[in-house]
């Protein structure tokens, strides 16, 4: 029994991101990859977000590291408490995460995202007698039928993203999808 506990530890630990309870980018990438090709099997809608804390180096310059964390561990558990729990909910990287929504048409997609960025803008952490808030920029994309590169969507999500930043911040921008490739 204390064998089975302490496998299943050390597999939490090495799918989870100890800080925000969030899934870890390696085990989102093979997530992905999976629910790309079962998109594209099924014919069935999925949808890609990336948002990132606006002003989040701030935080950190401000309040210090543990205060960045702090903020971190919120906004990660504001997004596991908000999705679905067949969405994966990750943290890609630094104070970036993404979520993998499957089953998921366009318009639930914008649905969701719009969620998760009043949710987030919702926040206010408490530190050292005081609160810290904090907004979210966020990108979104959709699959497009038969894709299976997962980096070309994170790629899409990403791009529109920085442009949801350098847009005014606190906002959603969608991913211009490529036009499909006129057949004969």
């Amino acid at each position: 029994m204390r064998n089975v506990r302490l496998a299943r530890e050390v597999e939490e630990n090495g799918v989870y991101d100890g800080l925000t309870g969030c899934f870890n980018r390696t085990h989102t990438m093979r997530v992905l990859q999976s629910e790309l090709q079962r998109a594209r099997r099924q014919q069935a809608p999925f949808a890609l977000i990336m948002l990132d804390p606006d002003h989040f180096k701030a935080v950190n310059d401000t309040h210090g590291h543990l205060c960045r964390d702090a903020v971190l561990a919120a906004v990660g558990q504001r997004i596991r408490e908000i999705l679905r729990n067949t969405d994966t909910k990750c943290r890609y990287g630094g104070e970036e995460f993404m979520v993998l929504l499957p089953d998921t048409p366009r318009p639930g997609a914008v649905q969701v995202a719009d969620s998760l960025r009043q949710q987030i803008g919702d926040l206010h952490v408490a530190w050292k007698g005081g609160e810290v808030s904090v907004t979210a920029s966020v990108g979104l994309t959709m699959a497009q039928p038969k894709e299976v590169d997962s980096l070309a969507i994170i790629g899409r999500a990403d791009t529109a993203l920085y442009r949801a930043k350098h847009s005014g911040r606190n906002r959603i921008c969608e991913a211009d999808l490529p036009e499909p490739a006129e057949v004969g």
